[in-house]
């Protein structure tokens, strides 16, 4: 079995791939990661860093190398069950509504 994986596309693309290469046995899936502390993020101010990490529930930014065990867990055969899905790796940012802590 094949993967694909994509990062940073719409859902309906994926969704797409994934009914078009599924009978060639190609899973495509996409990762949405969040902020994550690469070089580029470093680059930001400390405020801006700041919002990413309090803007989680986890309050923290992504290492590369969780973003990378996602795409790992998705072309493993552990995974084989899985196509057409995006998978969030944001530390929960997106999340959070705003609502105040009850």
């Amino acid at each position: 079995m094949s993967n694909i994986i994509i990062t940073g596309v719409g859902t309906n693309l994926v969704r797409s791939m994934a009914l078009d290469y599924g009978q060639y046995g190609i899973r495509v899936n996409n990762i949405n990661p969040g902020a994550t502390n690469t070089p580029m993020f470093q680059g930001n101010s400390e405020e801006v860093k700041a919002a990413y990490r309090n803007g989680s529930p986890l309050k923290r930014i992504a290492e590369p190398e969780e973003i990378a065990n996602v795409a790992y867990f998705l072309v493993s055969d552990q995974a084989s069950a899985i196509t057409g899905q995006n998978v969030g790796a944001s530390m929960g940012y997106g999340i959070w509504t705003g609502q105040p802590k009850q």
